[in-house]
């Protein structure tokens, strides 16, 4: 079974995903686990000491201030996810998940895109207890 795990910014994302992970490597020994984080965040460094492999995307949040500096970092923020996008879906072609599980953050939506390759997507917030959509 191959397990995809995207989210980060916070440990409130990234540990329940790792505890997720940890879980399914007990009960399948033998699954693959990839997580999709954002380069240079915690999300990164946390992945490599629970000992999965990580690939990273380039995306970052929207500003709330509508300052020119706040408009300016949304314009850059609204490039950076489509990059961002496009970047998680060759990340998936590539690994062919059975399964996508997106613990929040921003890296997660993203990687909701995996339900138009036929990927299953299980968002770990309440609408994914007790199901999963695919």
């Amino acid at each position: 079974m191959k397990i995809v795990f995207a989210g980060g910014g916070t440990a409130g994302h990234i540990n329940p995903a790792l505890a997720i992970a940890g879980y399914v490597k007990l009960r399948q020994p033998d699954a693959e686990i990839l997580y999709i984080g954002n380069k240079g965040g915690m999300e990164e460094r946390l992945v490599a000491q629970a000992g999965y492999e990580f690939k990273s995307i380039s995306i970052q949040g929207f500003s709330r201030k509508l300052t020119p500096a706040g408009i300016k970092k949304n314009i850059v923020t609204a490039k950076k996810a489509i990059t961002a996008s496009k970047e998680a879906k060759k990340i998936l072609l590539e690994f062919q998940p059975d399964i996508c599980v997106g613990t929040g953050g921003y890296q997660r939506s993203s990687n909701k895109d995996s339900r138009k390759n036929g990927h299953s997507y299980c968002n770990s917030r309440t609408e994914c207890i007790p199901w999963c959509y695919n």
